[in-house]
This record gives C-alpha cells, sequence and structure tokens, in this order.
C-alpha cells in the first residue's frame, strides 16, 4: 500500500522474516506469494531433482528460481539479453535462453531436459501454447499473467496430448504466505531489489519500473 498510515485487521498481517529489511519484506505479498503458489500450491508441489522453466527476469519469476533453488530443483530461464542472462545465472539458474535469439525456446528446453521438457512452469507472459510445446508429459503450468490484452488461443489437442495441468494463480492464502516465510527464515532466502526510491520520488520509482529496466523489484521507502 502506496501510504503512511494504514488501519487495517491483525489477521492481514504475519511476521517479518527476522533477517529480512523493511524494504526486503515489502516485496513479499505479491510477486513471492504468487511465485511460492506456483510452485507448491496445487498439492503435489515441486520435488527436488525436478526441472522448473521460468520465464524472464520479473519478480515473480526471481521468487521461483530462488524458491526452486531452495526446493533442490533444477532451473531453466528464458530472458531477452545476455546481460540478464549472466545475472539470473548468478543467481542461480542451470540454463538460460534468449527468448529473442532462439525462436523456439521449447525446442531448446526440449534439448536441455533430455526431451522431457520441464515438470513445471511458471508462465508469465501468457503465452501457453508455447509452454505447452516445453513442458513434460503430465507436468504442470502455472499460468500467472500475460503481457499483452491478447493470447494465442490454445489448441485442445495439444493440451489433451500433453497431459499437463494448467492452474491460474493470483497471489495465494494467508497459510501460503506464512509456509514461504519459514522457507525463506530456514534458507536465509533475499529478495532481489533492483533499486530503492524515496517516498516523494514515487513518480520517478513508477516511470523507472515501465521502462522494463529493472532486475528485481523496485521499493518506494516510507
Amino acid at each position: 500500500m502506496l501510504t503512511e498510515l494504514a488501519v487495517i485487521d491483525e489477521d492481514a498481517l504475519v511476521p517479518i522474516p527476522d533477517h529480512l529489511s523493511y524494504e526486503e519484506a515489502a516485496t513479499l505479498p505479491c510477486a513471492a506469494v504468487t511465485a511460492w503458489n506456483a510452485l507448491t500450491g496445487d498439492g503435489d508441489g515441486l520435488r527436488p531433482g525436478q526441472t522448473l522453466l521460468v520465464q524472464g527476469s520479473g519478480g515473480v519469476s526471481l521468487f521461483a528460481l530462488q524458491f526452486a533453488k531452495a526446493l533442490g530443483a533444477r532451473v531453466i530461464a528464458t530472458t531477452s539479453s545476455p546481460a540478464k542472462a549472466e545475472r539470473l545465472a548468478e543467481l542461480g539458474a542451470d540454463a538460460t535462453i534468449d527468448y529473442r535469439a532462439t525462436a523456439d525456446w521449447p525446442a531448446t528446453v526440449r534439448e536441455l531436459t533430455a526431451g522431457q521438457g520441464a515438470d513445471r512452469i511458471v508462465d508469465v507472459t501468457g503465452l501457453l501454447d508455447q509452454s505447452l510445446k516445453a513442458v513434460a508429459i503430465a507436468g504442470h503450468i502455472a499460468c500467472v499473467g500475460f503481457v499483452s490484452d491478447t493470447a494465442p488461443p490454445i489448441d485442445p489437442r495439444v493440451l489433451f496430448a500433453s497431459g499437463a495441468t494448467v492452474r491460474a494463480v493470483a497471489v495465494g492464502s494467508r497459510a501460503q504466505f506464512l509456509a514461504m516465510n519459514r522457507a525463506i527464515e530456514d534458507h536465509r532466502l533475499r529478495p532481489v531489489i533492483d533499486r530503492v526510491f524515496a517516498f516523494d520520488e514515487t513518480s520517478d520509482a513508477y516511470r523507472y519500473y515501465a521502462s522494463g529496466k529493472a532486475l528485481g523489484k523496485v521499493v518506494i521507502r516510507l
């Protein structure tokens, strides 16, 4: 909430992991919980040794990468530039794919997984037709968002042939938030923050975030 004071019910609050700053904790309520729900909220959950595909370097994707590594999974990340690929590797990505240089990135995902495909995909672009080509048989796709107002239609035959589960994910529950915070504390994870702006620099913060230059979260400090 972009406000100096707010009155909310105590049940709407959760404890902050003790090793995080207020700026770091401010990144958790939306992107982090969404990523945690995408990986664990279907009753099965990402398991050690499985492969997760994340798209881009936005907040949800970066949190999903960090959580997946903490859970013992392998991570493949798509990105749009060598510089971002290098940063993703520093954060733990086992392989990166430049989707601008590699139009058929789902084929590359299969090459990197010995033809099997990714066990789980966190789809933040709405390109489910592509994700279905990259997912493993009976895998899971968490549909988190869209990059435009339109998205290619899904061929029901491709969906049926994949045997995959496609689940819409919009943030998560308080119980998931608490479970996520325990995992963050256990693994001493720290959110990726690109820049911190002062409260009177709010307009600058929004413009910077809209520019697409950020890798990680943009925080406004009170």
